[in-house]
């Protein structure tokens, strides 16, 4: 399947993608050429949702709301 994007890169090495996936979720990516790549801290609070141990693949949501969700009633 192809989804629509857009990436962007200038001179100084500056780049900026923006993607979309399946059911249209959008993806941001920003890179600098003068920040290193670092460890990203666990988090300090618990999981409100099930964290699915082991599973490769997280489901897609499951929950509606009648502000966000597209086609709510």
């Amino acid at each position: 399947m192809e989804y629509p994007a857009v990436y962007a890169r200038d001179g100084e090495g500056y780049t900026v993608s923006l993607r979309f996936g399946g059911e249209g979720q959008a993806f941001l990516r920003v890179d600098s050429p003068c920040v290193e790549k670092s460890e990203v801290a666990e988090s300090t609070t618990k999981a409100t949702a099930p964290t699915y141990e082991g599973v490769e693949n997280i489901p897609r949501p499951n929950i509606r709301s009648p502000f966000w969700s597209a086609g709510a009633p």
